[in-house]
């Protein structure tokens, strides 16, 4: 069966009082809608799902195991499984990020 989806008509889940997330996931992967404030702080995490991150807008810097790169619109971040990674919002920034498998803690509602 093929899915949907608006993003404006999915619920924004807050993840801080500067970042929040709308979600669409299946069976092996999630894409996420990743909003973040000018000055939003992603603390140090690792995880075991792969993921790739895609800024639409503003500007992110990425600590990824010790490696600091700025990512913008056209640029592509993609972060191992487990390797660790810190990210700092340099402007109000809207990004895609892709996991896989998908990240049970971040379904809502059962959405898959």
């Amino acid at each position: 069966m093929i899915y949907f989806y608006t993003w404006a008509d999915l619920p924004q889940t807050p993840m801080s009082p500067q970042i929040r997330r709308r979600v669409v996931g299946g069976d092996k992967v999630m894409i996420v809608e990743v909003t973040l404030d000018k000055g939003a702080v992603v603390v140090t995490h690792q995880h075991p799902h792969e993921q790739i991150t895609h800024p639409l807008s503003g500007a992110l810097e990425f600590d990824l195991d010790g490696v600091k790169r700025v990512v913008r619109p056209g640029d592509v971040a993609h972060i191992p499984s487990n390797a660790p990674h810190r990210v700092v919002a340099l402007e109000d920034t809207v990004t895609l990020d892709i996991f896989s498998p998908p990240r049970e803690d971040f379904m809502v509602d059962g959405r898959r």
